[in-house]
């Protein structure tokens, strides 16, 4: 299948609409969903992606953090909406919500320093792109496993990455009822 707006896609891990990745601490990448055709909203790209469906299973007890493009759910942590009404908590909560989903940036930033290539994919079929990015992700947490020398490259991608906005997007999602309850919990215990 040939893609018809190529330059748009070929951009995708800059611009980040059709790639939906998970990572651990580390940076290193533990679930990956690419190949979403279009520019579409991240919670378009997450129901469709097949974490949505095993999110549960493989979650646990633990939790994804997410950003608002997503949905509340038992084991997705999402900002609260800032409509001008927040509590101090809802607000000490978003910020620390903020300050570790960086790590996902850092994870993308240091896999566009690691591999120049994603700037430029001269590919033009989607299976082979699909497959080029996944390759890249496998190589990225083989180097961060194997303790590769980076040079300096988290202290930059930090810099680029200095402010990771939490704002809404224009999208209204409807959240998981008990999901609330949960992060609500956790708010009050940070």
């Amino acid at each position: 299948m040939e893609w018809n707006n190529f330059r748009d896609f070929r951009n995708f891990v800059h611009v980040g609409k059709e790639i939906q990745a998970v990572c651990d601490h580390q940076r290193r990448f533990k679930d990956l969903f690419v190949g979403y055709p279009g520019s579409v909203h991240d919670s378009r790209v997450f129901r469709t992606s097949p974490l949505s469906q095993t999110l549960e299973q493989k979650c646990g007890t633990y939790f994804i953090l997410g950003d608002s493009g997503y949905p509340l759910q038992k084991n997705l942590l999402t900002p609260y909406k800032d409509r001008g009404t927040l509590t101090q908590q809802q607000i000490n909560y978003n910020i620390k919500l903020s300050k570790n989903r960086c790590i996902i940036e850092h994870s993308f930033g240091m896999l566009k320093q690691k591999f120049r290539q994603l700037y430029h994919i001269k590919l033009r079929k989607i299976p082979l792109i699909v497959h080029f990015v996944r390759a890249v992700c496998v190589l990225h947490n083989i180097s961060i496993k194997d303790e590769l020398p980076d040079a300096n490259l988290i202290e930059t991608i930090e810099a680029e990455n200095a402010a990771v906005a939490i704002g809404d997007d224009n999208e209204d999602i409807e959240d998981d009822g008990s999901a609330v309850a949960i992060r609500d919990h956790i708010a009050a215990i940070l």
